[in-house]
């Protein structure tokens, strides 16, 4: 009989035992398996495993048998605080019928942060009393169905966060602490919400109040601080010009001094503003996407516009191809090939969620729900994702400096051009360097006209590359590959071949590519 695990969290805190129970199965072995085929092996006990010492990071779990054989694999996060470099998702459906549903699918997701949007009754006053109550566009909202899908969300280890507009409030309130335009105009999102000023005392005090009292109530983790992208050129209720930047900031520090254990994160729409630092721990950068950051390519760049003093802190991009009235299986694929992108550039991203929807317009409410055969492509791409994360996010990255130079370091040789970012008729190759390892991660976007994740992409057309890499001491070097479309996934090991190089010899496999996305692990073993 095959294993079941039962009690196994999507999420961990590092020093915190991973303990779970499993059905069936005549388990020899339990153990957490890192991207970098780390092992740290588990004590089993009267049907009980119990591992420790795991570091942070997303791992395979693993259950097998005397004889070596893979019972069960389930994929954990393990992370030094809450939210921290997150696997996110989104909800915005809190009916009884609902919310069961949504759970299920978060879960398999194996998201750690999960933002409830649009949850609020108004701006102003976004806690509703009423069991039912309805939101400022009209839409109904269970208020017990809501607080079941937080408690579920806290019972697989996530963390259930907040959406909370920064600048938003009723139209017509508190109108000192509003901000108008230079025509003397009121700034507002039409006739839905006047934008307050985020620099004013007043507006804090309110701001925190009304939020700060919903989350106690309904028990949210914390906040994802949205904006709109502007006021670009705003000025306060005296006619003085305003500095947004200066005034996010406050607004940023105030919440975070007045909350410090939430998990924050603050909307920095299409970049803006630029080269600004997230709130303080625990919490993450985040940037929505939008044109004319509207390539692949682009979105490396973004976020390294985005990034101030800080550094990256669990980067993450929001992300809304607006692709799905076209072919669904061209649709699909941008969205996978999306999610895929950013993993390689070691950035996280928000596009699946809610009931096996996916994003594809900024009002959440609005969403495409995928089909059965679908929602299950999505999760093989997604886990691929979640099991080769942290290879692209430790080492330094040579991709623009090693692949394919007059003195390449590495060559990839393929059908199609290979190129260092990721760009429409190419396979995109990703390379990065420990002291100890080379991953290099190979991408087929060639089914793209434009690389675009504003258009349907068609199936690509690349089944293999020849991979090769100078390294030293080229016989203690050994070679695992993870191919999307065999093995569910996972890494096995790779034969490689020893070829000359311009520098004297280089280790070289061929990596298949079936399913259009393929990493290879290169790892120096030890003496």
């Amino acid at each position: 009989m095959t294993a079941q695990l039962a009690g196994v969290r999507c999420a961990y805190l590092t020093g915190e035992p991973i303990r779970f129970e499993w059905l069936g199965g005549e388990v020899a072995v339990a153990l957490v398996r890192t991207a970098f085929g780390h092992e740290y092996p588990g004590q089993l006990l009267n049907g009980e495993a119990l591992i420790t010492g795991v570091p942070a990071g997303t791992h395979a779990l693993e259950l097998r048998s005397a004889g070596g054989d893979l019972l069960v694999e389930e994929l954990v996060s393990v992370r030094d605080a809450a939210g921290d470099d997150p696997i996110l998702a989104f909800a915005t459906s809190f009916d009884n019928a609902t919310v069961p549903l949504s759970l299920r699918w978060l879960e398999r997701l194996r998201c750690t942060v999960v933002q409830i949007y649009d949850w609020m009754e108004t701006y102003s006053s976004p806690l509703g009393r009423a069991d039912v109550y309805h939101d400022r566009i009209g839409r109904t909202i269970d208020r017990h169905a809501l607080i079941d899908l937080i408690e579920g969300l806290k019972g697989f280890g996530a963390v259930p966060q907040a959406y909370a507009p920064v600048v938003a409030a009723d139209p017509g309130e508190t109108p000192d602490l509003r901000l108008y335009r230079n025509d003397g105009a009121v700034e507002s999102l039409g006739d839905l919400l006047d934008i307050m000023d985020p620099g004013a005392p007043g507006w804090h005090e309110h701001w925190l109040h009304q939020y700060g009292a919903a989350a106690d109530e309904l028990g949210f983790g914390g906040f994802h601080l949205d904006t709109y992208g502007y006021p670009r050129g705003a000025a306060d209720a005296d006619g003085k010009a305003v500095e947004i930047r200066d005034r996010y900031d406050a607004f940023v520090r105030a919440v975070r001094a007045a909350r410090p254990h939430d998990l924050l994160s603050f909307n920095q729409v299409n970049g803006v503003p630029s080269a600004f630092d997230p709130p303080g721990p625990p919490s993450f950068r985040y940037a929505e996407v939008w044109p004319p950051n509207d390539r692949w390519r682009h979105l490396e760049g973004l976020m390294a516009r985005s990034t101030g003093t800080g550094g990256p802190r669990g980067d993450t991009l929001a992300i809304y191809p607006p692709v799905w009235d076209e072919d669904r299986g061209d649709a699909l694929r941008t969205a996978i090939l999306t999610e895929a992108v950013t993993t390689m550039l070691g950035i996280g991203v928000l596009i699946w969620g809610d009931s096996t929807a996916a994003l594809r317009h900024p009002y959440y409410v609005d969403h495409e729900r995928l089909l059965p055969e679908e929602a299950e492509t999505v999760i093989e791409w997604h886990r691929f994702a979640l099991r080769c994360r942290d290879l692209f996010k430790t080492g330094e990255d040579t991709s623009w400096y090693e692949l394919d130079d007059e003195n390449a370091a590495v060559v990839v040789s393929a059908e199609l051009p290979v190129r260092p970012e990721p760009v429409g008729g190419a396979v995109f190759a990703r390379i990065v360097r420990t002291e100890r390892t080379v991953v290099i991660s190979l991408l087929d976007l060639s089914g793209s006209a434009d690389g675009s994740w504003s258009d349907g992409t068609a199936p690509g057309i690349c089944s293999a590359a020849r991979v090769s890499a100078l390294v030293p001491e080229v016989e203690t070097w050994r070679a695992d590959v993870a191919v999307l479309g065999r093995n569910e996934g996972r890494f096995s090991p790779l034969e490689l071949d020893v070829t000359p190089h311009r520098e004297g010899l280089a280790v070289s496999a061929e990596v298949p590519l079936v399913a259009g996305w393929s990493v290879l692990r290169l790892e120096k073993e030890e003496n």
